[in-house]
C-alpha cells in the first residue's frame, strides 16, 4: 500500500484544473475537450521502494487530428474516479487502480518500447518503478508551454510528487523533460539520467541504448 506522502501528492495533480496552471485557454486541445480538463498523475508501481522514477514532460494526444479510443475511456475515468476519492483509503486503492490500468495502457503505446528496456537495464520489474509527467494536461498540438507554465506546473505538481516518491534516480524521458528538470531545483539528492527519445519512440537513440548499458553495469 502507498504511504499517505505518495497519496496525497498524486490526489494533488489529480485535483489541479488548468486554469491552476494556464494563464488562458491558448493551448487547450480542440479535440477529446473533456480529457483534455483532467490532470493525469502518472502511476506508481505497486511495489514501488523509492527507486527509480520516470518523467516525460506531459500526456500526448493533443493533436487536432486526434480521436478519442476505448483506452482514453478506461483510462480517464480512472483519473477522475482518483480526483473524486474523499479519504486516505479511498484514495490509496484509487491510486492503485488507476496505477495498474495507466501502466497497462502505457504497454500499447509507443512509450513503453523505452519503459520496458530501461525497466531490463535497471533490474526493477514495472512494479517496482513510477512514472509522472512535469505538466498533467493535454496540450494543443502537444506544444511546450512558456516557462512560467512550466515553473508553474513544477511548483504545484511534479515538484511535490518527486519529493513524496523520494526516488534515488531519475530518468527524463525526453530533452525536453531533461531540460525543464535542469531549469529548477530538484527536491531531491537523486542521480538525474537523460534519456534521449526516437520520434514517436520508434526506435532507441544511441546515446539511449549507451545510457541502458551503463544501467546494466551499475547493477553488478
Amino acid at each position: 500500500m502507498y504511504d499517505t506522502a505518495v497519496v496525497d501528492a498524486f490526489h494533488n495533480t489529480a485535483a489541479l484544473s488548468r486554469a491552476d496552471l494556464f494563464p488562458d485557454g491558448k493551448l487547450r486541445p480542440i479535440t477529446a475537450i473533456s480529457d483534455a480538463e483532467i490532470a493525469a498523475p502518472g502511476w506508481v508501481g505497486s511495489d514501488w521502494k523509492s527507486g527509480t522514477l520516470l518523467v516525460a514532460i506531459n500526456p500526448g494526444g493533443g493533436g487536432d487530428k486526434y480521436r478519442r479510443n476505448p483506452t482514453d475511456d478506461e483510462l480517464y475515468a480512472t483519473f477522475r474516479a482518483f480526483r473524486a476519492a474523499q479519504d486516505f483509503n479511498e484514495r490509496a486503492k484509487s491510486l492503485d487502480k488507476l496505477s495498474r490500468t495507466y501502466m497497462r495502457v502505457q504497454q500499447g503505446h509507443n512509450i513503453w518500447r523505452i519503459v520496458r528496456p530501461i525497466s531490463e537495464a535497471t533490474g526493477e520489474c514495472i512494479d517496482e518503478l513510477a512514472f509522472i509527467n512535469i505538466l498533467p494536461f493535454r496540450t494543443r498540438e502537444d506544444c511546450l508551454p512558456s516557462r512560467p507554465v512550466m515553473q508553474n506546473s513544477w511548483s504545484k505538481s511534479a515538484e511535490r510528487q518527486i519529493r513524496a516518491l523520494k526516488p534515488t534516480r531519475i530518468i527524463a524521458l525526453g530533452r525536453k523533460a531533461w531540460d525543464v528538470m535542469t531549469r529548477f531545483e530538484l527536491p531531491t539528492d537523486a542521480e538525474l539520467i537523460l534519456f534521449k527519445r526516437g520520434i514517436g519512440d520508434t526506435y532507441i537513440p544511441d546515446e539511449s541504448k549507451a545510457v541502458l548499458t551503463k544501467l546494466a553495469a551499475a547493477r553488478t
